[in-house]
Parts: C-alpha cells; sequence; structure tokens
C-alpha cells in the first residue's frame, strides 16, 4: 500500500514539474493536461510496451486521474508553484529514484537480463519528460549538462547487480535512496557533467529541462 501511495505521488510530482516546464511556452489547458499527462505516464507505458505486458495504467486508471488533476492544479497555480520549484525537483528527484528501482525489479521479476532491467528502469524514469520535450519543441534532459539520468543508472544498476544477493525491499530501499541522495547533491550544489564527458562549454544553473 506503501508503495502503491508513493508511486500515486511519484506520478503527480512528474505532471506537475511537466507543466511547469513548458508554461514558459503559452501552452493552453489543453496542452498543459497532455503534456502533464504524457510526463507522468509516457515512461513507464513505453516499457510495458516493450516488455509486451498490459500497460499500467489501464489496469488502474487511477494513475491518469492522478496525472491530469495534477496537471490541471499546476496550469492554473502555476505562479505559486513556481515559487516553490525547488522542493518539486527534490520531489521529482524522489519519484525518478522511485520509478527507476521499481521498473528493474518489475523486468528483472518477468526474466529478463540485468541489462534489460538496467535499460528499462532508467528509460521509466526519463521516458516521459523526453517525450514531453519532443512534443513541446524544447531541448531535451539528454541534451543537458545537468546531472538526471546519471543517478537513476547508478541505482538501478546496483539494485541489479545485488538482487538475489540481498534481500529485495531493504535492497530497493537502499538504491531508492543511493539514487535520490545523488539527485538532491546534484540540485543543491548545481552538478554538471565534467567538462570533459560533455560538448558543453557552459553550465546553465537551474535549467528546466530537467524537468
Amino acid at each position: 500500500m506503501l508503495l502503491y501511495l508513493l508511486g500515486m505521488l511519484g506520478t503527480a510530482v512528474f505532471a506537475m514539474t511537466g507543466v511547469l516546464a513548458i508554461r514558459r511556452q503559452g501552452v493552453d489547458v489543453f496542452g498543459a493536461l497532455v503534456l502533464g499527462v504524457v510526463t507522468a505516464l509516457g515512461g513507464g507505458t513505453v516499457r510495458d510496451l516493450i516488455l509486451d505486458v498490459p500497460i499500467f495504467w489501464l489496469l488502474d486508471f487511477n494513475y491518469v486521474w492522478v496525472a491530469g488533476g495534477a496537471a490541471l492544479v499546476t496550469f492554473f497555480l502555476a505562479r505559486p508553484l513556481h515559487r516553490n520549484r525547488q522542493l518539486l525537483l527534490y520531489l521529482d528527484g524522489f519519484g525518478a529514484a522511485l520509478f527507476g528501482v521499481l521498473a528493474a525489479g518489475k523486468v528483472l521479476a518477468l526474466g529478463h537480463g540485468p541489462a534489460v532491467a538496467v535499460m528499462l528502469g532508467v528509460w521509466t524514469s526519463i521516458g516521459g519528460g523526453i517525450a514531453r520535450d519532443v512534443l513541446a519543441s524544447r531541448t531535451n534532459l539528454l541534451m543537458s549538462p545537468e546531472i538526471y539520468a546519471t543517478p537513476i543508472l547508478l541505482g538501478c544498476s546496483v539494485f541489479v547487480l545485488l538482487h538475489g544477493v540481498l534481500a529485495p525491499v531493504p535492497l530497493g530501499i537502499a538504491c531508492v535512496l543511493l539514487t535520490f541522495g545523488l539527485r538532491t547533491a546534484a540540485i543543491y550544489w548545481h552538478w554538471h557533467m565534467p567538462r570533459h564527458l560533455s560538448t558543453h562549454r557552459k553550465t546553465h544553473s537551474g535549467d528546466d529541462s530537467a524537468h
């Protein structure tokens, strides 16, 4: 039950940050609704299509209601919410960490290999944001120097490597905390990829591209 509620919270936060990321582009209420839902559900949808399993929000339509409701609330309360954008970024980081590890566990439970589990764990966390940026004609988060996907990759990799060695629940909690801790540090200290590992020549702290 707790994981379910946390998943719903993560869905809502993804939708909210998705709308805030495109608010300056003059999007209307319908566009905000669509982009918020895509941000929240896009990664998991593609994951389930790849795995050839029932799409999660078709099994529980509450995910759509939560994502849509959060997107609409954010559209109408964009200004006060944007003042708390830093808090939303932290919550977004927790949601990404949770979704990545849960997705990796789901892939392993279906009998797929470690590499597939890591790949789809990362995709579940960042796929919706990439889809949103493509639809909104924005620079997507993979093109930003901000450290966003790397903590998710690390957390999912540790989870997969130690899966079957340690108890799954403590391992999952530890990997979520690891991922979230790294993402929190990246937000707080404005960490970016080292220059020799990036083609970017300038850093842009506070970039909206990392939803």
